[in-house]
């Protein structure tokens, strides 16, 4: 195999390769533009805290975080710090 070919082939395997893993990450790509277009839409606090969360909102904080760190880590709940 001379150079050339050697070149399109691996372009050619790389760009599969890219393929597969954006399709693998497809739905993390849907929820990441609706977590921003809900973002958008709700707009910020006029005094920037709105309080304890909700059951709801803390579980959804939790699935998020499972995302961000993996199934096995547990989520931490440590108000007032950054991660």
């Amino acid at each position: 195999m001379d150079i050339s070919a050697y070149l399109v082939n691996a372009a050619t395997r790389q760009m599969a390769e890219t393929e597969a893993a954006e399709a693998e990450f497809a739905g993390v790509d849907a929820l990441i533009a609706e977590a921003d277009s809900d973002a958008r839409d709700q707009g910020a606090t006029v005094d920037g805290d709105s309080g304890p969360l909700t059951v709801d909102e803390q579980a959804e904080v939790d699935e998020a975080m499972r995302l961000v760190l993996g199934a096995d880590e547990p989520a931490r709940h440590n108000d007032g710090e950054v991660a």
